[in-house]
């Protein structure tokens, strides 16, 4: 096996670090801290990948954390190789999330990853067919290290020749190891069919509980469900029958607000029957009927005194007539009055002398001045009388004025008058005259007739009278006013008492439906939350029942028998494979006799040649972890490899590590791989080792990591000789 180049995408320091190998020897020269160690790291990560070849607790390798990428970028690498003619392109992404290999045929680099199944770590394997070496087995015989075998009890499989042992006997052993293996030596182991079928029992053990748990589970939730759904319903008849109390209760609060509003209005006879009818208590009803009881006494009928109309109406009309006649008598005297001024003014003339005209006219003056005199009297008691309320008495006054003073006008103007027609004027007037006066004593008379059919003696004895029927008649009316506004106020302080009595008792009614109706209310709203409790516990019960449903007891138990029988079948053939390998182990104990003695002889040729025949006795003890013992050629005393030197030490594991490598069952030579392995060599040693590494190399790939100049030195003669090997140079 050779590989040929490494591409390290992500791989601890290295990002996009690409480095290609020759076929012999590589000599890798750098200080420390330069990423050597994660180069032969890289390389094994690149062929195997990051994980355990033995699935335990934790299927990645210690140093999967380690080596991810310093800097960001993917966690891959690539790897080209050739085996047995053929070369390989081998991808890999290393991080968990998104972990993949891929892997590739040269020349038309030819997918060939389905070809390979993946084991239960969900890897392909790709070198392990390729070489028959797991990784483990890899770096146990390639690298070369102070430490002991990681894997050695897998590694004798690995050893066969025609010669030296029978193949089918090793196959056998090997096959009988791996199916041990993979059914598993004991009960615990979680990742083996043992352990998985022990697992598998133990679970359905567990189902069996659980389902018989979930039976007594829903037989309790059953029960449950059962009592909450009885209480629901009885809770909602109970809510349906507080919803009528409450509606009815809601109508006795519309109908309370109606007579609140009728209380306010005025009460016929047939409200007092509404009301005493429609009484909601006792209470109520004696409040009715005392209010009633009590309008009752205030609109009893009273003895009233009352003016007769026939009385008062005949003599309103008798007033009305007398007063039209002593408008007619007044117009008669103002016609009299006007007559007699007409009468003087065309009277004769007498033709006395000077000296009696003037006497005349002296005497004329005077009679005028007594008449106005008079006439203003007349008129301040015509005044008088209107204003006292005695229009006869005030128009006779009134009349008397205007006549005197028309007859002093007369007098002051008057003439003496001749002819006939002044004659025949004044006869006219005088008839006229007397027929004026004839309709006043016929007025008169009809007055006086007028007024003594009311026992009056004349016409202001009458205006008396009626005066006094008059007052009477408004005292008897003002009298029935005020006992009607009595009674109106004494009904409006009965409706007033009864209306605040009633609201009183309505507002009693009201506080105490009101207080119901909250009541109801608080009630409703703890069974509506009692409800949805119930209604949360039958929903949380039915989901916890289709959960608990199914956990089936007959189905656990069913599968419990069928893993306790798989279980017992497994120990069956687990003993079985057992006896067999035992049967085995003779065989292999004759291979051991025979195959020892020739790693020993491999181990001790190359103890010999490194330490110039110092030691020349090597035993490997398979038995023990192929772990080295040596025979001290002075003391002939055997010597475990711990009771050495450092240097020696660390040339047994070489001499132990080349003898295996050169007797594992390979098709090709597997590449080596020394880091800083020459530390505790000295001089003389460390070159008999590098003239045997370089002998090794002429077959074999050979990694030399070293931050030591000795080694290139001693190797820069060989290097400078052939194209087989290069030098590569870090930092």
């Amino acid at each position: 096996m050779k590989i040929e180049e490494l591409v390290l995408g992500g791989f601890g320091k290295w990002q996009d670090a690409t480095f290609r190998f020759a076929p012999g020897i590589n000599l890798f020269y750098a200080p420390n801290e330069s990423g050597k160690s994660t180069i032969l790291q890289g390389i094994f990560a690149a062929l195997y990948g990051m994980k355990r070849d033995y699935v335990k607790s934790a299927r990645y390798l210690p140093e999967y954390e380690k080596y991810r990428p310093w800097q960001s970028g993917a966690y891959e690498t690539i790897i080209t190789y050739n085996l047995a003619g053929k070369t390989y392109r081998l991808h890999r992404q290393l991080t968990k999330e998104r972990e993949d290999a891929r892997l590739f045929l040269d020349p038309e680099w030819t997918e060939m990853t389905e070809l390979y199944l993946e084991d239960r770590r969900k890897e392909r394997n790709f070198i392990e067919k390729h070489t028959g070496l797991t990784r483990s087995l890899f770096t146990d015989l390639t690298w070369i290290r102070r430490e002991p075998l990681q894997a050695a009890e897998h590694l004798i499989p690995t050893f066969t020749t025609a010669e030296e042992a029978n193949p089918a006997v090793q196959l056998i052993l090997a096959e009988l190891d791996r199916e041990v293996a993979v059914i598993g030596k004991k009960e615990r182991a979680e990742n083996t069919l043992l352990g998985k079928a022990a697992t598998k029992v133990a679970q359905k053990e567990q189902e069996k509980e659980n389902a018989k748990e979930a039976w007594r589970t829903i037989s309790q939730l059953t029960l449950q469900i059962a009592e909450a759904t009885e209480e629901c319903q009885q809770l909602e008849l109970r809510r349906s029958r507080l919803e009528q109390r409450l509606d009815r209760s809601t109508g006795q609060a519309k109908a309370l607000q109606e007579r609140w509003q009728r209380s306010y209005a005025p009460v016929s006879q047939q409200d007092w029957t509404w009301w005493e009818q429609t009484a909601r208590s006792e209470a109520e009803l004696a409040i009715h009927e005392e209010a009633r009881r009590g309008f009752t006494q205030v609109n009893m009928p009273t003895v009233v005194v009352q003016q007769s109309d026939d009385q008062l109406i005949p003599l309103q009309h008798d007033y009305e007539k007398g007063v039209q006649l002593l408008k007619q008598r007044e117009a008669l005297h103002i016609r009299l009055a006007s007559l007699a001024v007409s009468a003087l003014s065309t009277s004769p003339r007498s033709t006395a002398s000077r000296r009696t005209r003037q006497g005349n006219q002296a005497k004329r003056k005077r009679g005028a001045a007594l008449m106005w005199g008079g006439a203003g009297i007349f008129s301040v008691l015509g005044v008088i009388g209107f204003v006292s309320g005695h229009p006869v008495l005030g128009g006779v006054s009134v009349t008397a004025a205007l006549l005197l003073f028309g007859f002093g006008v007369f007098l002051l103007r008057v003439k003496e008058s001749t002819g006939e027609p002044k004659q025949i004027a004044e006869n006219d007037t005088v008839q006229e005259s007397q027929r004026v006066q004839e309709e006043i004593a016929s007025l008169d008379a009809e007055l006086a007739i007028l007024v003594q059919k009311w026992g009056a003696s004349n016409w202001d004895t009458f205006l008396e009278r009626r005066e006094e029927l008059l007052k009477s008649t408004r005292t008897q009316q003002s009298e029935q006013l005020l006992s009607e506004m009595a009674k109106t106020k004494q009904e409006a302080n009965l409706s007033a008492s009864w209306g605040e009595a009633l609201r009183t008792l309505l507002d009693q009614e009201k506080n105490a439906l009101e207080t119901e109706q909250g009541k109801l209310r608080i009630e409703m709203v703890e069974i509506e939350e009692r409800l949805q409790e119930l209604r949360e516990q039958m929903a949380r019960g039915n989901g916890e029942m289709a959960v608990h449903e199914s956990l089936s007891l007959s189905r656990a138990t069913d599968e419990l028998e069928e893993a306790q029988a798989a279980l017992r079948q497994l120990q069956n053939k687990r003993d079985a494979l057992q006896l067999a390998r035992e049967m085995l182990q003779e065989a292999v104990g004759e291979w051991r006799r025979d195959s020892t003695p020739a790693v020993n002889q491999q181990a001790s040729e190359v103890i010999e040649h490194i330490t110039g025949g110092a030691y020349r006795d090597v035993r490997l003890d398979p038995r023990d972890g192929f772990a080295i013992r040596l025979l001290s050629p002075t003391k002939q005393m055997v010597l475990e490899q711990d009771q050495c030197s450092t240097g020696t030490i660390d040339q047994l594991y070489l001499a132990q590590r080349l003898a295996l490598v050169h007797h594992a069952k390979q098709s090709e030579p597997l590449p080596l791989f020394f880091d800083d392995h020459f530390v505790h060599y000295d001089e003389e040693r460390l070159r008999r080792t590098l003239d045997y590494v370089a002998m090794l190399a002429q077959e074999q790939q050979v990694f030399l990591f070293t931050c030591h100049e000795r080694e290139l030195r001693m190797l820069e003669p060989l290097l400078r000789q052939e194209n087989r090997h290069t030098v590569h140079r870090i930092g």
